[in-house]
């Protein structure tokens, strides 16, 4: 518990990524994704419990191997990429609420694409969701001012036009406001949104800031790449 409040973390993995087959189980440093969330899970004294959520027995046995609990598998509904992240985090409580038989009063969403979490990152969402009493927390990085949407562009029949109407006054970067990506380290939410607002993301969502290189992995060079932070990390470490 933390703060009186007791505390679900869910690891969800679904097995069928298209981009990178068997992702969650593709290693970085001799450890899998899932193998890098449990990880750093296991270094949380105050959780209460940390589930994998997937509808893979190969996942749920890694998952058992790295520290999380996998007293469920999901149904096929909720196996496919269409499948939505609340009906998702919803079974996952029900579930985890009946096999631990308790109530849990926050639930963090912990995203094995993310492998260069820290332990204190997971601390701060969640003090950051009791102390503001926000419906949810939600991790974010700052965007490359490069990606802007005013510095983008769309095609329409053939030629270039700026994404944004505004993008054709930008001079300089300075000129631009700032924007955040969500880098999948942490979602903290309470169970009054989840179960209530039936939303992640709502009109009383705060952020939680992380200033340091991270990545969320979707495409196979994003491997090597986050493989390489991970070494500079253990470098850094030494």
């Amino acid at each position: 518990m933390l703060e009186g409040r007791s505390i679900l973390a869910v690891v969800p993995a679904r097995s069928g990524s298209k981009g990178i087959p068997d992702k969650n189980l593709r290693p970085l440093l001799g450890r899998s994704l899932i193998a890098w969330a449990g990880r750093c899970l296991a270094g949380l004294d105050w959780l209460d419990a940390a589930v994998i959520s997937t509808d893979s027995r190969a996942y749920a046995e890694e998952g058992v191997r790295h520290g999380l609990a996998a007293p469920f598998l999901r149904p096929a509904e909720l196996a496919s990429d269409s499948a939505g992240a609340v009906e998702t985090m919803l079974h996952a409580l029900e579930e985890s609420e009946a096999h631990f038989r308790r109530r849990f009063d926050i639930i963090l969403i912990v995203e094995p694409t993310s492998p260069l979490r820290l332990p204190e990152d997971l601390e701060g969402c969640t003090r950051e969701l009791i102390s503001s009493g926000a419906d949810s927390v939600v991790s974010v990085s700052p965007l490359d001012p490069k990606w802007h949407p005013k510095k983008v562009f769309s095609l329409r029949e053939g030629r270039l036009e700026f994404f944004s109407p505004a993008g054709v006054g930008v001079v300089n970067r300075q000129e631009l406001d700032r924007l955040y990506w969500r880098n999948g380290i942490c979602y903290a939410l309470t169970r009054a949104c989840l179960k209530g607002k039936k939303r992640i993301i709502t009109d009383n969502t705060r952020p939680w800031l992380i200033q340091r290189e991270v990545i969320n992995i979707d495409h196979p060079l994003e491997l090597e790449w986050a493989e390489a932070l991970l070494r500079k990390r253990e470098r850094n470490a030494d």
